[in-house]
C-alpha cells in the first residue's frame, strides 16, 4: 500500500472516480486499489470543484470568510484586554 507523499497520476484518479460513480463503494474501491478512503473522498471532492468553477470560487469566498471571522473574534478579545488593562492602569494612577 503507497504511503507518505506517494503521488498518483491523473488518470489513475479518474480511473478509481469513474469506478465509484459506476456503483461500485469507495471502501471497496480503496481496498481494492490499496488507498485510503479519505484520499479518495479528497479526490472526489476536487474532481467537483473541477467541474464546476463557481463551486470553487465559493468555496474560496467561504475561506476567505472564514478567516476574517476569526480575525475579527481576535481583535475584538483584543479590544476587551486593553479595556481591562486601561482600567487597572487608570485606577494605580489615581492612588
Amino acid at each position: 500500500m503507497p504511503r507518505n507523499g506517494t503521488r498518483y497520476s491523473e488518470e489513475f484518479k479518474k480511473n478509481t472516480i469513474r469506478m465509484i460513480n459506476e456503483g461500485r463503494s469507495v471502501q471497496s474501491v480503496a481496498e481494492d486499489l490499496g488507498v485510503s478512503d479519505q484520499t479518495i473522498y479528497r479526490w472526489m471532492e476536487r474532481d467537483k470543484v473541477k467541474e464546476n468553477p463557481d463551486q470553487a470560487r465559493i468555496q474560496e469566498l467561504e475561506a476567505k470568510l472564514k478567516a476574517a471571522e476569526k480575525r475579527t473574534a481576535e481583535l475584538e478579545e483584543a479590544v476587551v484586554i486593553l479595556k481591562k488593562a486601561t482600567a487597572i492602569f487608570a485606577n494605580q494612577h489615581r492612588k
